[in-house]
Parts: structure tokens; C-alpha cells; sequence
């Protein structure tokens, strides 16, 4: 997978390449909204990975 880093750095060369400048305000975004993104990422991919859930019918209470 690649670093937040990475992408990061392409996001802001395609931009630079297209003719956007770029202020602190679009380099807070990039960098924000990239790792929101990588963070549902790693959540989805961690749920993914979980065993189905097995719901079992609990012990009655000890009197």
C-alpha cells in the first residue's frame, strides 16, 4: 500500500503540472482528506477481515 506521503507528493506534482497553485488552506485538504480516506481504509479492511459474528444465548444469572 502506499504512504500517505506518496500520495500526498503525486496529488501536489499533478497539480503543480496542471497550473494550480496551491495555498496552505488546498495543502491542509490534501493532506486531511488523504488521511481520512487511507483511515476508512484500514477500518473497512479490518472489519473485512473479522470472523462472521455468532450471536449465543446468554447463561441465566447464578442465584
Amino acid at each position: 500500500m502506499l504512504k500517505h506521503e506518496q500520495i500526498e507528493n503525486t496529488l501536489i506534482a499533478a497539480a503543480k503540472q496542471q497550473g494550480l497553485g496551491l495555498n496552505g488552506k488546498d495543502l491542509l485538504d490534501i493532506r486531511t482528506k488523504v488521511a481520512a480516506t487511507l483511515a476508512a481504509k484500514e477500518l473497512y479492511r479490518q472489519r473485512m477481515s473479522t470472523g462472521a459474528f455468532q450471536w449465543n444465548k446468554p447463561d441465566p444469572p447464578r442465584r
